[in-house]
């Protein structure tokens, strides 16, 4: 998966990809050997970096995502690629019924809605955990929740139907 970080007016393309249980983050020409580890309550991370330790605070609000490491505090906007194709898009957001699908094979860890909610553009659907990583799934547009299909708990398959809304 390829994902675009804007820090400071620059920004960088990172292609993450898994081999065996490692990670890999490569960006231009540089590879970095990742190992992502969740401590407590959610928001603390354990990162290894090409061996190197780093203790991460990360508050993730859609793109805006809020870091506190090695002493200092900063704001990286990312987005994945279609994330991207997407907001190139977005004066064309669908209407009529529409279907919130796993991007990756994960874990639902929170469900925030229920059939008959009305939500909100930019609302937190639910929360897949993928990769040891939580991405929050919000609504594109506004509308009412029909179905949902996603369980907190429960392993769900890339592509994989999760809410129903229109």
């Amino acid at each position: 998966m390829k994902y675009i970080a804007k820090l400071h007016g620059e920004e960088r393309e990172f292609a993450i990809e898994r081999h065996g249980g490692q990670l890999i983050a490569r960006s231009g020409d540089k590879s970095y050997s990742l190992d992502v580890a969740l401590v407590g309550d959610g928001d603390t991370f354990s990162l290894l970096v090409d061996g190197m330790s780093y203790d991460v605070v990360a508050d993730v609000q859609r793109e805006q995502v809020s870091l506190q490491m090695v002493g200092e505090a900063f704001s990286v906007h990312v987005e994945d690629e279609r994330e991207r194709a997407a907001h190139a898009v977005a004066g064309h957001k669908p209407s009529g019924r529409r279907e919130l699908r796993a991007a990756m094979p994960g874990i639902v860890v929170d469900v925030k809605v229920a059939a008959g909610d009305v939500v909100e553009e930019g609302q937190t659907l639910l929360v897949l955990e993928a990769m040891k990583m939580q991405n929050p799934m919000v609504a594109e547009g506004a509308g009412k929740i029909l179905r949902v299909l996603g369980k907190k708990g429960e392993p769900v398959a890339g592509g994989a139907l999760l809410i129903e809304m229109e």
